[in-house]
């Protein structure tokens, strides 16, 4: 069976940790980012469980003031425009490029879908020299409903004029992995270092430890 696999970004292609430096300037403490990115997935949850839709790029400078606060660090405009900047740098993990090659090589349709705004997806990807790779460039922000909601799905497989079981989602979150499960999707998880899959909820059937081996998994099973 021939699927459209769908990526998430953030973690999963992009490396986060290239915005380390900037937090141990800002907080004296690289491992802050990731206290910040945890943040970052706490309110958007929240604006979706209350039905009260934030821009993406609204939620990342919240969570970042909420970091701010609980450490005790005035954050001055040049600390947020370091963080921004670091933002905006993000590379690719080192698996990705040659994943995804294999992949389109083998005649698999390739998107993203994103809770980041369209335009800063696009612009992550072509930072990372992967635009080329993907059919469509997708984002939640155009249903005003986060991942893991159903809408965010369901508003892809329209737009890749698909079924939602014809979609294999491929995340390094398990809340994502849980969302496209729950929609009706496949999925494929991504063990990046310190991730983990919810082992009493549904599980995908492509687990791999890297996009390397979530790659093989895919094509043996959907190429």
């Amino acid at each position: 069976m021939s699927r459209v696999i769908v990526f998430d970004l953030n973690e999963t292609l992009l490396d986060l940790s290239a915005m380390d430096p900037a937090f141990q300037q800002v907080f004296g403490a690289a491992e802050v980012r990731k206290l910040w990115f945890k943040q970052v997935l706490e309110l958007f949850l929240t604006a979706t469980v209350i039905d009260a839709y934030r821009p993406f790029s609204e939620l990342t400078d919240a969570a970042l003031e909420m970091i701010a606060l609980q450490r005790g660090v005035r954050l001055t405009a040049d600390d947020k425009a370091r963080v921004h900047a670091a933002m905006q740098a993000l590379p690719a993990h080192p698996d990705v490029r040659p994943s995804l090659e294999r992949l389109k090589g083998a005649g698999l349709r390739l998107a993203t879908l994103t809770n980041s705004g369209e335009k800063t997806a696009r612009h992550h990807l072509e930072h990372a020299g992967l635009t080329e790779l993907f059919d469509a460039v997708l984002s939640a922000d155009a249903v005003q409903r986060y991942k893991p909601a159903r809408e965010a799905y369901e508003y892809a497989a329209k737009q890749l004029d698909v079924k939602l079981r014809d979609i294999r989602l491929v995340a390094a979150h398990s809340w994502d992995v849980a969302g496209a499960l729950r929609a009706g999707c496949e999925a494929a998880f991504v063990a990046r270092p310190e991730k983990a899959l919810d082992p009493t909820g549904k599980q995908p059937d492509v687990v791999g430890c890297d996009l390397t081996e979530v790659a093989e998994r895919i094509l043996a099973s959907d190429g």
